[in-house]
């Protein structure tokens, strides 16, 4: 169930900017806000992969040890519902884990 929004609970963009970079566990996997939409207002997450050493890493070395880009499939979590009335469930679903 979605919680509804009051006259006081406006969500602008500029709020939502602030999200950018940050960690969050989307559907138990690590994922970072990469940015924000306008229309509809959403979050655009990529999926971080584990490394050896236990950190998060979005760019894994190829065969031979060398870096290279690895393009990960990007998620969109919408922030609102279908009729704008309230928070999005896959967002109320997200834990943030930077604090």
């Amino acid at each position: 169930m979605s919680a509804p929004l009051n006259a006081d609970d406006t969500i602008t963009l500029p709020h939502l900017a602030g999200l950018i970079g940050l960690r969050v566990r989307h559907r138990g996997e690590l994922c970072v806000v990469l940015e924000v939409l306008d229309s509809p207002p959403s979050l655009v997450l990529e999926p971080l992969f584990q490394t050896t050493a236990g950190s998060a890493a979005s760019i894994l070395p190829n065969l031979h040890g060398q870096a290279g880009e690895y393009a990960a499939e990007s998620r969109i979590v919408q922030i609102l519902t279908d009729d704008l009335t309230g928070l999005n469930d896959a967002l109320l679903e997200l834990e943030i884990l930077d604090q």
